[in-house]
């Protein structure tokens, strides 16, 4: 088959045709008027030719001519094509906004019967913007977290700070977070008020975090981005998440005591 009737073909299916009925309207679209039996011998169809011609004939794509008590069928023109463009492109919207609305119970529904978490990877800066606005999409109070501040690429911590961050703040919502001590770990501890954060530094020799993790709700994101090295993985389970956060909590409360032990010498 040659390439621009492959071409032809596919566009007309991605369009909405079935395979079969894409072969029928560009057979005709090419040769011109014939006769049903004409029509099956050059399109190598012989089932249900006229039922599919029947569906192209209701949408517009086929015109059926009787002549000399003869059925005969002549392509529509292509130009209503473009109604099937846009009809597609409704139902991509629709399809995508459903989605968004029932993806949190379908995943509940797949939770309850397999008893598996729902486990996502992601690569590259796309992959990783992916699961950053997870970490701050709207709906949550708290994030708990840790975060080496010296390891990240410059250029994604640049818009660590200067998108996510904000974002979260403008979201209201709080982090709390173990960093290992450093000249960057310090400059965000002080702003730590504005920035809705408790910043709790732990020593970076004992305590080194090359990557991040973090966990709310019913998920736990870890990530690393260090030297451009992009990657994550974003899990949902409540019982390993809020494990995950319970082990969090206590790891700060021992930070905090180690800060004001600092303090007191």
């Amino acid at each position: 088959m040659q390439k621009e009737t492959m071409l032809r073909r596919q566009l007309f299916v991605f369009l909405g045709l079935s395979d079969k009925e894409a072969v029928l309207y560009d057979t005709l679209l090419t040769h011109g008027q014939m006769a049903a039996a004409t029509l099956e011998k050059l399109s190598g169809l012989k089932k249900n030719t006229y039922v599919l011609l029947k569906r192209l004939e209701n949408r517009g794509l086929v015109q059926k001519i009787i002549e000399e008590g003869k059925s005969h069928y002549v392509a529509g023109p292509p130009s209503n094509l473009q109604i099937y463009a846009r009809e597609q492109e409704e139902r991509v919207k629709e399809t995508k906004s459903l989605l968004g609305e029932l993806l949190p119970n379908l995943e509940k529904i797949y939770r309850e019967t397999t008893g598996r978490p729902v486990v996502q990877y992601f690569s590259g800066l796309t992959g990783l913007r992916a699961v950053f606005d997870e970490v701050y999409a709207e709906g949550k109070n708290e994030v708990l977290g840790v975060f080496g501040n010296e390891s990240p690429d410059k250029k994604f911590f640049d818009e660590i700070v200067n998108k996510y961050e904000p974002l979260r703040v403008q979201r209201r919502i709080f982090a709390r977070t173990i960093s290992p001590d450093s000249l960057r770990a310090r400059e965000l501890k002080d702003r730590e008020k504005a920035d809705l954060k408790e910043k709790i530094l732990v020593d970076p020799k004992a305590y080194p975090m090359p990557a991040e993790f973090d966990s709310w709700d019913d998920k736990i994101a870890l990530m690393s981005f260090a030297r451009a090295d992009f990657s994550a993985i974003l899990v949902q389970h409540p019982d390993l998440a809020r494990t995950m956060q319970s082990l969090m909590r206590l790891a700060m409360g021992g930070a905090r005591l180690m800060e004001h032990h600092k303090r007191d010498e």
